[in-house]
């Protein structure tokens, strides 16, 4: 006799919104609409300008290395912890979870007690490492390798 798989259905609206709260810890949206817009710049190049192309190699210190290893491991450890974040949303709760939540999470990872040590490291770099992750997800499920 087959057993039948339970499907439940995907959590969407205000019932997500409380399960990234309150159950997932991720903070609610701020909007910034209080900062002034600044004009758009034009990159455009000008007419008769050429491109050059510089190759250069890199030979750190001692301690610029070590800011490497500590920067490389802080992001593998971020890109981790995003990762089991978005399966833990899904498989225990049916909630998709994307960039903006995670960079949130990330803000709470870093003022967190135990995860204080990703202060030494640029957010920048920890962004960018969820902004991987979420074009893996998008990838994947677009079909594209």
């Amino acid at each position: 006799m087959a057993e039948a798989t339970e499907q439940r259905a995907r959590v969407v609206g205000a019932e997500a919104k409380r399960v990234k709260r309150e159950v997932l810890g991720i903070p609610d949206q701020r909007k910034h609409r209080e900062r002034p817009a600044k004009p758009l710049t034009s990159r455009a190049k000008e007419p008769g300008t050429q491109q050059r192309t510089y190759r250069y190699r890199f030979y750190p210190t001692d301690v610029q290395a070590q800011q490497l290893v500590q920067t490389f491991g802080a992001c593998r450890w971020v890109y981790n912890e995003g990762l089991a974040l978005r399966v833990k949303a899904w498989s225990d709760h049916r909630v998709s979870i994307g960039f903006a939540e995670t960079s949130r999470a990330l803000t709470g990872w870093r003022q967190a007690g135990k995860t204080s040590w990703l202060q030494a490291v640029s957010s920048t770099v920890l962004q960018q490492s969820l902004r991987h992750l979420d074009s893996a997800f998008t990838r994947f499920f677009n079909g594209h390798p």
